[in-house]
């Protein structure tokens, strides 16, 4: 075959017309580029500032158990250390504890984003609801929310909004 023979083949690319095309966007409307991710120390301040904030609504101060294992762990030192801690600390367990099992897939792939669970998924659900009187979560440490900096970095933000707590057993510069 000679190159003329090809060209004849090849369909033919028919033009975009101009009103078609995106214009490149103002420098006011281009996404910001995302913040830094604070150091371990002021995510464990703003946790703590938040915590205080959840304590100072009037009323007892309820909280869920909230556990993360992986395939075949057990969570009962789990609980049973969380328990210790929410008791230690005068806070009333509202409900049974919330369990989320990360599966052999989960882990290979980090199971990061703890939205993505269905427990945590409703432990956030009785947060959010005004007629809960569930004020905070408390878990083992922060690697049961997330292991991502980003991530958890979002979910405190979201706690302090709803005026929520979180207690952790290991604070985020012990892990």
């Amino acid at each position: 075959m000679n190159a003329p023979t090809l060209t004849t083949h090849v369909p033919e690319v028919a033009p975009v017309p101009t009103g078609r095309r995106l214009r490149p966007r103002a420098d006011a409307q281009r996404p910001k580029q995302p913040l830094p991710v604070p150091a371990l120390a002021a995510l464990q301040a703003l946790r703590h500032t938040m915590n205080r904030a959840a304590l100072s609504v009037p009323g007892p101060p309820y909280v869920l158990l909230y556990a993360l294992t992986g395939p075949g762990q057990e969570t009962h030192d789990d609980l049973a250390a969380i328990r210790g801690y929410a008791a230690a600390k005068h806070l009333t367990v509202h409900e049974p504890p919330i369990v989320d099992a990360l599966d052999d897939t989960d882990v290979r792939t980090g199971g990061d984003d703890p939205l993505l669970r269905r427990g945590y998924a409703r432990a956030l659900q009785l947060l959010a609801d005004p007629a809960c009187p569930v004020r905070g979560v408390v878990a083992v440490s922060r690697t049961a929310i997330t292991i991502a900096d980003r991530l958890y970095q979002d979910q405190l933000t979201w706690y302090a909004a709803q005026q929520a707590g979180l207690w952790l057993i290991r604070s985020e510069t012990q892990i």
